[in-house]
C-alpha cells in the first residue's frame, strides 16, 4: 500500500483533481489531499483580487500549515503537489527533512512562467513529472534544475471528456475553446481574414475574450468560460473544433520552447470531436494527418483545411471516430496516473533503499 499526500486544485474539471481520482483508484493506493484552492481562491471580479493578492502570504502560511498537519497525522510515503503555485522552497525542505519525497506534477509549458516562487521551489523537488515530453532532455540546460525531470504526457478525465457517440446536433461551423491570449487572439484575426466567409459561424469560449471581441468579427458569437462537463458540450456543439497550441513563449525577455500538445489534444478526440491541431512534431506521433486528425501551421491552412472539411459530414464524423479509437483509453488519465505511480514506487524504493545503506 501506497500511501500519497495530494496537493492541487479540487474543482471538477480541473487536470488536478482528474488526477487525484484517478489515483485514488488505482490498487493499492491510499489518498488524503489538501485542496489549495481552498486557501489559495482564483477570483476572477478585481477588488477580490486585490485583496487576495493582500492576504496571499496569510494563504499560504495557511495551506503550509494544512499541509503539515495533514502529513503529520495522514504518514505518507510521498506527497505529490499538482504544480505547486503556492507551495514555497522552505515547505519543501521542512517535508523532506521527514525523510518524505516530494513530487511535482508540473502541466505547463515553463517553470519560469508563473512567478519566482515557482521557479525557485521547482528546483527542490525530488522527482518532476512533466507532461511536456521536450522538459526532461532541456531540465538542466535551458531551466537550471540539477533535480530529476521525466514526462508522462496530458490525457483526458472519462468522467468529464469521454462521449462513446458523435454529437446528435451541430449548431456552430467552427468553435474554439481556451483563455485568450495574444497569440490565439492573432490566430483568430488571421483565420477570419484568410477563410473571408461571413457564412461560417464561429463560436469562441473562454476568459477574456469578451475584452477583445470589438477587434474580432462581430458576426461571431462569444459564450464565456465553458468547463468541467460543459467544456466537452460547447465543442460537440460545433462541425469542426480547432486546437491551437502556444508556440511563442518568451519569460523575461528570454524565449523559451513552447507547448507541443495541450489538454484539449487528448479532451477533443475523447468527446468524438472531428478537430484540427495545430501542427507540432509531437502531435503528428499521436494522429495520423490523414486518416484521424488533420494538421495546421498556420491561418491560411487553417482556413484551407476549414473550407474542405465542413461540407463533407461523413468525413468528418469518421476521422473523429478513428481519433476517438486511438485516443480512448490509452490517453486517458487513469493511464497516465499508472504511469506516474511507477515513477513515485521507484523514488520511494530508491529513497528507503539509500536509509538502509546509510
Amino acid at each position: 500500500m501506497i500511501r500519497i499526500l495530494f496537493i492541487g486544485e479540487t474543482w471538477q474539471g480541473s487536470s488536478a483533481r482528474s488526477l487525484r481520482d484517478a489515483f485514488a483508484r488505482q490498487p493499492g493506493v491510499m489518498i488524503n489531499d489538501v485542496g489549495e484552492d481552498h486557501f489559495l481562491p482564483n477570483y476572477r471580479h478585481l477588488p477580490l483580487r486585490i485583496a487576495s493578492r493582500l492576504l496571499r502570504p496569510l494563504q499560504q502560511r495557511e495551506l503550509e500549515s494544512a499541509v503539515l498537519r495533514a502529513m503529520n497525522g495522514f504518514h505518507p510515503d510521498a506527497i505529490v503537489a499538482y504544480k505547486g503555485a503556492g507551495i514555497r522552497a522552505g515547505l519543501i525542505e521542512e517535508t523532506q527533512r521527514s525523510g518524505i519525497p516530494v513530487v511535482n506534477m508540473f502541466p505547463d509549458y515553463s517553470p519560469h512562467a508563473y512567478g519566482r516562487q515557482l521557479q525557485e521551489a521547482m528546483g527542490r523537488y525530488d522527482l518532476v513529472i512533466s507532461t511536456k515530453p521536450f522538459h526532461p532532455q532541456l531540465w538542466q540546460s535551458v531551466y537550471g534544475y540539477r533535480n530529476r525531470c521525466v514526462c508522462v504526457p496530458h490525457g483526458y478525465d472519462p468522467e468529464v471528456h469521454h462521449w462513446a457517440g458523435p454529437a446528435s446536433a451541430q449548431v456552430y461551423d467552427v468553435a474554439l475553446c481556451g483563455t485568450w491570449r495574444p497569440q490565439f487572439h492573432k490566430l483568430m484575426r488571421s483565420f477570419a481574414e484568410a477563410l473571408g466567409d461571413d457564412r461560417v459561424s464561429v463560436a469562441i469560449a473562454g476568459s477574456g475574450w469578451a475584452a477583445h471581441r470589438d477587434q474580432l468579427p462581430g458576426r461571431w458569437h462569444y459564450v464565456g468560460l465553458r468547463a468541467g462537463r460543459a467544456y466537452g458540450e460547447f465543442l460537440r456543439s460545433a462541425k469542426i473544433a480547432i486546437a491551437p497550441v502556444n508556440r511563442e513563449v518568451v519569460i523575461r525577455g528570454v524565449k523559451q520552447p513552447g507547448d507541443e500538445d495541450t489538454t484539449r489534444t487528448y479532451e477533443l478526440a475523447a468527446a468524438q470531436c472531428f478537430f484540427l491541431h495545430q501542427r507540432t512534431d509531437y502531435v503528428a506521433t499521436l494522429y495520423d494527418e490523414q486518416n484521424e486528425v488533420p494538421l495546421w501551421g498556420d491561418a491560411t491552412e487553417l482556413a484551407t483545411l476549414v473550407r474542405r472539411w465542413l461540407p463533407d459530414e461523413a468525413g468528418r464524423r469518421l476521422m473523429a471516430a478513428r481519433a476517438h479509437a486511438r485516443a480512448v483509453p490509452a490517453y486517458s488519465i487513469p493511464q497516465r496516473a499508472a504511469s506516474v505511480l511507477q515513477h513515485i514506487e521507484q523514488l520511494i524504493k530508491a529513497r528507503n533503499v539509500s536509509r538502509v545503506d546509510a
